[in-house]
């Protein structure tokens, strides 16, 4: 499945992504990238004192992870992202979680400034390997209209 057009979404779908393991990597490169140094994504003695048995990854590395793993839904059939919106951490993501999202179209509407595309918004809820939510969130995004040949 490479990229839905706006006529193919109906409120309603459900599409689930594929997989990815979160490695102790992801949260160096994130945290150095990003500067988000809070020791509980760098400091495994300062996590484990604080109950949570070991480093965890910041949320917002797990936000775009969920973004990445649902691209092949937009792949070359989005123009833009227009919001992301109520985003809930409900669960520390921990480095070897394998996380997975089940994403859902909530509302669907055609553009009034742009006839070649529609809106869509998608409601993303991300699972970890146990099964439990991790993340959710609100996607907003304008999709393009099947080309007319």
């Amino acid at each position: 499945m490479l990229g839905k057009y706006f006529e193919e979404l109906q409120v309603g779908d459900e599409f689930t992504s594929h997989r990815r393991t979160i490695t102790e990597a992801d949260i160096v490169l994130f945290t150095s990238l990003t500067g988000l140094l809070n020791p509980l994504f760098t400091d495994e003695i300062f996590a484990r004192e604080k109950g949570l048995g070991t480093r965890v990854a910041p949320g917002p590395l797990t936000l775009c992870y969920a973004i990445g793993l649902t691209d092949e839904l937009v792949y070359r059939t989005v123009s833009a992202v227009l919001g992301i919106n109520n985003v809930r951490l409900t669960a520390p993501v921990r480095p070897g979680d394998t996380i997975w999202v089940k994403s859902t179209v909530v509302d669907k509407r055609e553009s009034t400034s742009k006839p070649d595309r529609g809106l869509g918004t998608l409601h993303h809820e991300v699972y970890n390997q146990r099964g439990e939510v991790v993340c959710t969130f609100d996607r907003t995004l304008m999709f393009l209209k099947r080309p007319k040949e």
